[in-house]
């Protein structure tokens, strides 16, 4: 493109400027174009700046859900340890229910050739 614009800019000077031997009897408008426009070192290094700002921001972007995703993973691998602990503990609770109920520790006793008296029932709740 720059060629084309020297060559244009030169062809448009040439018919600016009459030859010698006619003399023009009016004058001729003629459309300048310009090259393009060159950059300032400036403007380059404000281009440069705002890039690299851009890039590390989109990097720190990545980083960060990446780091979230593997929060997330965490947090749920602690649920599901947390709520299975919590339905073991309700298993030994029912199970400790069905072992300490009356009929059953009869039932152990007389297994065991005891017996059970209500005299010999102390109520420690009270």
């Amino acid at each position: 493109m720059a060629q084309n614009a020297y060559r244009y800019s030169r062809q448009a000077a040439a018919v600016a400027q009459p030859s010698r031997q006619q003399k023009p009897s009016k004058k001729v408008r003629t459309k300048v174009h310009y090259g393009p426009a060159v950059w300032t070192k400036k403007e380059r290094a404000l281009v440069i700046l705002m890039a690299s700002v851009v890039f590390v921001v989109m990097i720190l972007t990545i980083l960060t859900s990446i780091q979230m995703q593997k929060v997330e993973a965490r947090n749920q691998a602690v649920l599901d340890r947390t709520t299975k602990v919590k339905e073991q503990n309700d298993s030994l609770r029912g199970d400790i229910q069905n072992k300490t109920n009356r009929d059953n520790l009869e039932k152990v006793a007389q297994d065991a050739h005891m017996q059970q008296s209500v005299e010999n029932v102390r109520n420690v709740n009270r």
